[in-house]
């Protein structure tokens, strides 16, 4: 069951909260496909050493039946994720540790878990966060340990876009393309409509233009943190939106353990922070 959007009941609460403990486990092949993919997404070359931090992302992602997808085509809310009231759904925050790196052609297994549901107030009204456990095993071994967290909140205000599309950009800042949003959603089989859908990023959520992918970014920033040391333990916090027309720039800081990293708008907001430590 999906909850009445905006509806914040003592009911819908607790119908959220009974989400916990709810387990999905999912195997892969670990093909080299979406690896080759992602590499020229990145312009990166191919790994051959395991799959960087956060690459897996690219895996364990099932189709989703036209019947059980919701408005925004994900996963309707009540199948498995909490029946959240709210529309607006973002990946906020990550903490991702890399025992030992994913290998290529292995067949993996991911097991999820609902761990955590919590209700908070923010500037825009009431939230929802989700906290997924992940744990990715690959021949017995446990390779990733995952903390992922889902934000639901409602639409609020139109968010203002930073530049119009014509508008020059900022030296030593860059755009997302448009390119970029759709093969990424492509490689990740991520159908989410505000990375491809204008008139429903404008008329339905509120959005000034497509919303670039907050992984997307992750894993750019990433790449340029990760020196290739594993185990490792990487984190992220979104923190900030960055739509198509927001020139932003990638400072992944300088060579530390652990090493601090960011993602900063070309109005001086930082859209993404992020943290590498060496195990």
């Amino acid at each position: 069951m999906t909850a009445e959007t905006g509806k914040l009941t003592d009911a819908v609460r607790a119908e959220c909260e009974a989400a916990i403990g709810r387990t999905r486990t999912v195997t892969d092949s670990m093909a080299p496909e979406p690896a080759a993919k992602l590499a020229v997404l990145l312009g990166r070359d191919m790994p051959e050493a395991g799959l960087p931090p956060t690459w897996h992302w690219a895996y364990f992602n099932t189709g989703i039946p036209e019947a059980d997808q919701g408005r925004d085509l994900h996963e309707e809310t009540g199948r498995f994720l909490p029946a959240a009231p709210f529309p607006r759904r973002m990946w906020a925050a990550d903490d991702v540790t890399v025992h030992v790196p994913l290998q290529l052609g292995v067949p993996a297994q991911r097991r999820v878990t609902v761990a955590d549901v919590a209700f908070k107030q923010g500037k825009s009204g009431a939230m929802c966060f989700v906290t997924l456990a992940h744990e990715i095993t690959q021949g017995g071994v446990l390779a990733i340990e995952e903390a992922q967290t889902v934000v639901y909140r409602d639409r609020g205000a139109p968010d203002a876009g930073l530049r119009g599309p014509n508008d020059p950009v900022p030296e030593g800042y860059r755009l997302h393309s448009e390119s970029q949003l759709f093969f990424y959603s492509a490689v990740t089989h991520n159908g989410h409509r505000i990375h491809w859908d204008r008139d429903f990023c404008r008329k339905e959520e509120g959005y000034p233009d497509l919303v670039v992918h907050g992984p997307l970014m992750a894993t750019e920033l990433c790449m340029q943190m990760f020196d290739g040391v594993t185990p490792c333990r990487y984190s992220f916090r979104a923190q900030a939106p960055v739509f198509l027309t927001t020139p932003v720039r990638y400072l992944p800081g300088a060579p530390a353990n652990p090493r601090e990293g960011r993602i900063e708008r070309s109005d001086g907001v930082t859209s993404m922070s992020a943290t590498l430590t060496a195990l």
